[in-house]
């Protein structure tokens, strides 16, 4: 059939494949770290969940941690016996069919370009908080929109170099950011010390959250945005080395790190500053990090905004090396536009994809500032829209793990791992949905909350119309085996 001739061609092409064993362990685990990022978890997210949930960030990012670990379990899983870039599109396309496993790969582009259109967005505001403090003579929308349009120039450059230059320049941004928070945190602590009950384990009391369950939601939904993106490793896959071991390692490596800095940086964050003060600058449509560093460090508050910019680059350099691999991926099956499967040179770079998905998270976010006004309401709105593909993307990867070992490797099949892991993480991630979307988000104003909801599902409504018309109208496309996988040799213990 002609349908499965062009995939056959596409996916028998050399430069169909991306450039393979060039991300070793140390790499992964930077990409895990540097994709959720260990400033930007905190500058992006501190203030709003204090704001919505009071003085317990800490406990809000243990519990995102909670939500989470049960989906990197079933990506570890998966990984270790049917590594793929396209990732839980390829797992769902085996274990339930191809329709479900194009409409994964469909959701988890989205996901992942709305994580990359949040981080524009914080450059932007960050660069008009510079050039405030500078008293530069240029309007603060000019400056948020210079932000957004120069950020994602950089990034679009440093991606189309290859995946191993982006996995490198994301490790020297890590490595900084986290310096700078870990020495600022340590000055608080100095300061604190010095102060009649500065030092509390107050923000790790439940009895603290001031907003009720309601306020804890919504501040969950900040939390799971800040682990948001993590799974970007898993499309890493067909360059990485040793991906069945190397991948899974990443990610508990990975999670178990930037969870433990978030909880200590977040209580040290949260004793800094009264409630009130945060939940001000927060209304005033601040980053609250910014004055707070200007009250510990004075002038110091620039290497905080500079460690913005670089936190921002790491982020926005993972959701675009997911998303680009993701795209690739399906359009190398056959199943979008062929140019988006080119690769160049010999590092074997997705141009294509990555020059899409740059420049749609550069236009989105230019639309949506233009249409709110306010860049921190346009990021609040891509960061509730984020978390719900994000958990709609988890509970696939979950399903998959339950039915993969169950119809594919039945052999390798263990209770806990197979089907207790992702039962708990199915559901962990449909209450999520519920409780912080259709109860939290609904009764929220429609500018940030009625909005994202409605909006989230308008889009996931067109996705699954665009499947079941390709379904009807081209199931030529829908007939051939999932999208290619990693060529890793057989695979462990004889498993498929």
């Amino acid at each position: 059939m002609p349908g499965l001739r062009v995939i056959a061609d596409v996916a028998s092409a050399p430069q169909a494949r991306l450039k393979p064993d060039i991300i070793g362990l140390g790499g992964l685990t930077a990409l895990v770290i540097g994709v959720t990022s260990p400033a930007i978890g905190l500058y992006a997210c501190w203030g709003p969940i204090e704001a919505a949930a009071g003085p317990i960030a800490p406990l809000v990012f243990l519990a995102a941690l909670a939500i989470t670990l049960p989906t990197a379990l079933s990506y570890a899983s998966l990984n270790h016996h049917a590594p793929s870039a396209a990732a839980t599109a390829s797992w769902l396309w085996r274990t339930v069919g191809p329709a479900t496993g194009l409409l994964a790969g469909l959701v988890m582009v989205t996901y992942f370009t709305m994580g990359a259109v949040t981080v524009p967005l914080l450059a932007g505001l960050f660069l008009r908080d510079l050039l405030d403090w500078l008293h530069a003579p240029i309007e603060p929308s000019a400056a948020v929109a210079i932000g957004i349009v120069v950020q994602s120039a950089v990034v679009g450059w440093i991606c189309l170099r290859g995946a191993e230059a982006s996995v490198k320049t994301t490790i020297r941004l890590m490595v900084m950011e986290a310096a700078v928070v870990l020495a600022l945190s340590a000055t608080i602590l100095w300061v604190k010390a010095g102060q009649p009950g500065g030092v509390t384990l107050a923000p790790f009391d439940p009895s603290q959250a001031t907003a009720g369950a309601a306020g804890f939601w919504a501040a969950m939904i900040l939390g799971m945005l800040a682990f948001s993106g993590f799974d970007a490793v898993a499309t890493a896959a067909e360059e990485a080395q040793a991906p069945r071991t190397h991948v899974p390692r990443a990610l508990f490596w990975g999670l178990a790190i930037v969870a433990l800095f978030w909880a200590a940086n977040s209580w040290v964050l949260t004793l800094s500053t009264p409630p009130k003060t945060v939940a001000a600058y927060n209304a005033q449509g601040l980053t609250a990090i910014t004055p707070v560093a200007s009250a510990y460090w004075g002038w110091g508050k620039l290497v905080v905004i500079a460690t913005a910019f670089t936190g921002l680059t790491a982020i926005y350099i993972g959701c675009v090396q997911g998303a680009s691999r993701v795209v690739f991926a399906l359009a190398r099956h056959g199943l979008l536009p062929a140019p988006l499967a080119a690769v160049r040179g010999e590092r074997r770079v997705p141009v294509g994809a990555v020059t899409l998905v740059v420049a749609a998270c550069a236009v989105l976010a230019l639309v949506s500032f233009a249409l709110l006004d306010d860049a921190l309401d346009a990021f609040t709105w891509w960061s509730g829209a984020l978390v719900f593909f994000a958990a709609i993307a988890f509970t696939g990867v979950n399903v998959a793990n339950l039915l993969y070992f169950r119809r594919i490797a039945p052999g390798r099949f263990q209770w806990l791992q197979n089907l207790a892991v992702p039962v708990v993480g199915v559901a962990a991630n449909l209450y999520l949905v519920y409780a912080a979307f259709f109860v939290s988000l609904w009764s929220a104003p429609f500018r940030t909350g009625r909005s994202v909801v409605l909006g989230c599902l308008a889009l996931l409504a067109l996705q699954i119309i665009a499947v079941a018309w390709m379904r009807l109208r081209r199931s030529d496309l829908l007939r051939a085996d999932a999208p290619i996988g990693v060529d890793v040799g057989p695979s462990p213990a004889g498993a498929p």
